[in-house]
């Protein structure tokens, strides 16, 4: 392939095929045990756009060679959406990270990552309406591809209604969607194009202040009216995080807070919200997720027994549960039947990914998928095809 690294050199300032290198970008922070890594296979070479034209340049010579092209952010998703299954070009966006301010909305490149954005805004008297839990790493681009739901979500929904437009690269250019296109893209893991850029609604930099309410999971719905942000963890989760070993629900509200708590507890819960991403970096854990429909949530949460975040949205619930990984066979049944309890009762998983292509996705975005993409260069084996890992977990969830 010394061919196509050459061309790329020729077009992109920055390519790298170092073998250390290819290591690195051969995986996200979903843990791979050995006797799967087989299945991984590193990329060919790393390039890292700085603009537009660069990604155009990559698309134009990846159709070329018949070579995949995989996004890559910062890798923080446990979904495998940036491991590399097949010798490919891996696309990495962080030099891409430009922020234009205009009103209540900020343009901004796919690599800039979102606390960096935060603080940005909060120069300008603004903020995000919601971001991710991996904020203080994670970038815009990547978030977008994985779609969902994070801090802010009860008050404005997920990550998609709070876009007005994507720029998007495919094999025949760049095209901005917006409205009912942009489905075409949010959660799709970059299988239907590369997020370049995002337009992205924002608010006005008010104060946060948080409550802490030690409470029953079934009380707690009863008491989301009014706040920006509601999380709830269990007894065993809390314990983890050193907040002693009780069940506490955590309400963040725009400005004075709309309930009695404690306040002291709650700016502590506040300020910690990125905790679970750094226990993802910090220990080996396998995170699992399912969405429910309010109506089950509590049910659900009765029947897990493993520590658990809970974020309240403004149309579902979001369960993460967090697996000590001392037996990877073990971990991952558990992580599964997490799943499985869910959909029993109305729910889905979180994302798709690499490890659950089968699950979740309609055929609008298969069918779109085949029209832009005809050899499946953008991402393969994600979001909208199988994979070895997949179906490995199709043959789990026939056991249980």
């Amino acid at each position: 392939m010394d061919s196509l690294i050459l061309e790329l050199s020729h077009s992109i300032k920055r390519v790298d095929a170092h073998p250390l290198q290819m290591i690195l970008y051969s995986q996200d922070l979903l843990k791979i045990p050995r006797f799967l890594e087989r299945f991984v296979k590193k990329p060919i070479c790393v390039v890292q756009p700085e603009n537009d034209e660069e990604v155009k340049a990559v698309l134009k010579i990846s159709r070329k060679y018949r070579i995949p092209v995989v996004p890559r952010g910062a890798g923080t998703s446990a979904y495998g959406g940036a491991v590399t299954i097949k010798p490919c070009i891996a696309v990495d966006f962080t030099r891409m990270r430009k922020i234009e301010i205009s009103g209540k909305k900020a343009v901004v490149e796919s690599g800039a990552v979102w606390l960096d954005l935060e603080r940005e805004l909060n120069r300008h008297g603004l903020a995000l309406r919601v971001y991710p839990s991996s904020a203080p790493a994670g970038t815009v681009g990547g978030w977008i591809a994985q779609g969902g739901y994070g801090i802010g979500s009860l008050k404005y929904g997920g990550i998609g209604e709070n876009l007005e437009w994507l720029d998007v690269a495919d094999f025949e250019g760049i095209k901005r969607v917006a409205g009912d296109g942009l489905r075409k893209y949010v959660g799709l893991f970059g299988t239907t194009g590369l997020i370049l850029r995002a337009c992205i609604k924002l608010r006005d930099n008010v104060r946060i202040e948080s409550v802490a309410i030690e409470t029953e999971f079934a009380k707690t719905i009863d008491l989301l009216d009014g706040a920006y942000h509601g999380v709830y963890i269990n007894h065993k989760l809390a314990k983890m995080l050193g907040f002693n070993e009780r069940n506490l629900l955590l309400l963040s509200y725009e400005g004075e807070a709309g309930r009695e708590g404690d306040k002291e507890l709650g700016k502590r819960m506040w300020e910690n919200r990125f905790n679970l991403f750094r226990a993802g970096k910090e220990r080996e854990v396998i995170f699992t997720e399912a969405v429910l429909p309010y109506e089950s949530a509590a049910d659900f949460f009765s029947k897990v027994d493993i520590p658990v975040e809970t974020v309240f949205t403004r149309d579902n619930v979001v369960f993460l549960g967090i697996i000590p990984l001392e037996n990877f066979y073990r971990a991952a049944m558990k992580a599964i039947k997490f799943i499985k309890i869910a959909e029993k009762l109305g729910g889905r998983t979180y994302a798709t990914g690499m490890l659950f292509p089968h699950k979740g996705i309609s055929d609008f975005a298969k069918v779109y998928k085949k029209a832009v993409d005809p050899e499946s260069l953008l991402n393969p084996g994600k979001a909208v095809e199988g994979n070895s890992f997949s179906r490995m977990i199709r043959l789990a969830e026939m056991v249980l």
